[in-house]
């Protein structure tokens, strides 16, 4: 009888190792709940969406205990339902293992959460939003003048002479780092203090740049003055390098802007850590790592540009050209 008490002792501890054990390894295989949350439904926001999870699903495959059903991605779209406090509470309900956040409103629904670790993407200046929160990080919204002008060099390099419109309490650090970063170039950089002066801080530029650079400034691109930057162009017959597909179809000749898909992988590479264990404060926020270059043929014939009757590379979108992707380490 003694030896029958034993024996099931020695058999209920070893049930108990090998759970633990099970437990133990399982966790790097485990299904994860990853909630999203959008600040619309735009298109590129679910671009991003579908390359960030068709990457987390490459690096973590789901399987072991938890994972009879494959990494759970939940969404909210803030189109439809713009309550904080209500976005809140569903968040807290399901617990997720992480939030994914796609533009600057989905940012600030969420970042009283500190209990669960946030990825950002499609956030301007997202240090104002995060301040001093140690559970929250992502990939800046903003493509440094480098990569900019490296492939602006490549398209035309007979550019010297940049002209650009800035606001200084905006802008400022974006031509210092331009002028540090291509110091071959010749940055002709005018502040503006408002919206209306930039139609005569162009006039200023006539003769006198061989492009106009346009920034991601509210200052210096709000929508009724847009135009005055384009019309610059067909008059002086000098291109526009901007930062947004959008302005493909205003006027602008070249686009040096963001790739989404990467963007999503380089936003799931960086979950994938804070899953797999890492502290959301050693994944520091970071720039992204690949662009896409695309030239507007149309406009490119008209200012007569050297690579205006051939799209570079054969690869055209829509009625525009990807030359290449580009990748930075």
């Amino acid at each position: 009888m003694c030896q029958e008490k034993k024996y099931r002792i020695i058999m209920k501890k070893s049930l108990i190792l090998i759970m633990l054990i099970l437990l133990a390894g399982a966790r790097t295989g485990l299904a994860y709940d990853i909630m999203v949350v959008k600040s619309g439904n735009e298109r590129p926001m679910e671009q991003v969406v579908r390359a960030f999870a068709e990457k987390l699903v490459n690096l973590l495959p789901a399987r072991g205990i938890k994972s009879i059903e494959p990494h759970l991605f939940q969404e909210i779209d803030l189109s439809q339902n713009p309550i904080k406090s209500a976005v809140q509470q569903q968040i807290l309900e399901a617990r997720p293992d992480l939030i994914l956040t796609l533009g600057r409103n989905a940012l600030l629904a969420v970042r009283d959460i500190r209990e669960i670790p946030i990825v950002f993407l499609l956030v301007v200046a997202p240090e104002i939003i995060i301040e001093d929160r140690d559970n929250i990080t992502g990939i800046n919204l903003d493509i440094p003048a480098r990569l900019q002008f490296d492939e602006l060099t490549w398209l035309l390099p007979e550019v010297r002479r940049v002209g650009v419109i800035y606001n200084n309490a905006h802008s400022a650090m974006e031509i210092q780092q331009a002028r540090r970063e291509r110091p071959d170039l010749e940055f002709v950089a005018l502040n503006a203090q408002s919206t209306r002066e930039v139609p005569t801080l162009l006039e200023e530029l006539h003769g006198k740049v061989d492009l106009i650079w346009l920034l991601p400034d509210v200052t210096v691109t709000a929508p009724q003055i847009l135009e005055s930057y384009f019309l610059f162009s067909f008059q002086d017959k000098i291109p526009v390098l901007a930062f947004s597909e959008k302005y493909l179809k205003s006027g602008a000749a070249i686009v040096v802007t963001f790739d989404l898909e990467a963007m999503g992988e380089q936003g799931a590479v960086m979950a994938a850590r804070i899953l797999l264990g890492a502290p959301v404060s050693g994944v520091p926020r970071t720039d992204v790592t690949r662009v896409k270059t695309i030239v507007n043929p149309t406009v490119a014939r008209k200012l007569q540009l050297e690579f205006a009757e051939k799209c570079p590379d054969e690869k055209v979108v829509g009625d525009n050209c990807v030359p290449r992707p580009t990748r930075f380490q």
